[in-house]
């Protein structure tokens, strides 16, 4: 991956069906400037398909559309397959928490004890120990990654944060190829109180083109 930083969310439902158009646009901007590793959870597919079908939600039936497309064009959007919940035991979640929380974690509906094991198994028990965040904008799922230790995001945090690391690598970019016009540059001169760099026409590099006559009128 060379030197660039590295970002791995875990999408909760909420995040994909308020902030579908970050994400999509966080995807096409990553490209070259970071690694953005995003994990789907089985609990966000199960939740968007809910709020398509029983709340008629379009932005849920735009995030799973997203899903089922950007997965063969974005090798890092990793959909969860269903087995891997079964890798974490209910138990390691609820002793590691403090003992006034385990009879409300116990009561909990399956989908978020899903979303717990999902969750509990990226940011510590995963073999390759990648730093995984999870991004969420639902207060119950919020309180939920609270009380269970795990790293949690707002979207807005989120988008901030990418947003600063993709123009901070675009502003370097430029600055290289000033920095190169510069060298290349015979010298410098103000001209209305700007910077001028004043080229060699020898060392310009031409786009290759076609044998060919030149045309005659």
């Amino acid at each position: 991956m060379g030197d660039l930083n590295e970002y791995n969310f875990i999408l909760d439902a909420s995040s994909l069906e308020k902030g579908l158009g970050n994400i999509k646009r966080w995807c096409q901007e990553a490209r070259g400037k970071i690694v953005l590793r995003l994990y789907i959870p089985t609990y966000t597919l199960q939740e968007l398909d809910f709020l398509k079908y029983k709340r008629k939600s379009f932005g849920a039936r735009e995030a799973l559309k997203f899903i089922d497309q950007a997965t063969s064009e974005y090798p890092d959007i990793i959909v969860e397959f269903p087995e891997t919940l079964d890798v974490v035991l209910w138990s390691e979640i609820t002793s590691s928490v403090d003992d006034k929380h385990v009879d409300m974690l116990n009561r909990l509906p399956r989908r978020f004890k899903n979303l717990l094991k999902s969750c509990i198994y990226k940011c510590q028990l995963e073999e390759n120990r990648l730093k995984w965040i999870l991004v969420a904008e639902d207060p119950k799922v919020k309180e939920l990654a609270d009380i269970c230790s795990i790293p949690c995001s707002s979207l807005v945090i989120a988008e901030s944060t990418l947003s600063r690391e993709t123009n901070r690598r675009q502003y370097h970019e430029g600055q290289k190829f000033n920095n190169m016009i510069q060298v290349k540059g015979n010298g410098e001169s103000l001209i209305g109180g700007k910077k001028v760099v004043r080229t060699n026409f020898d060392n310009t590099v031409y786009a290759s083109r076609g044998k060919g006559s030149l045309w005659e009128p």
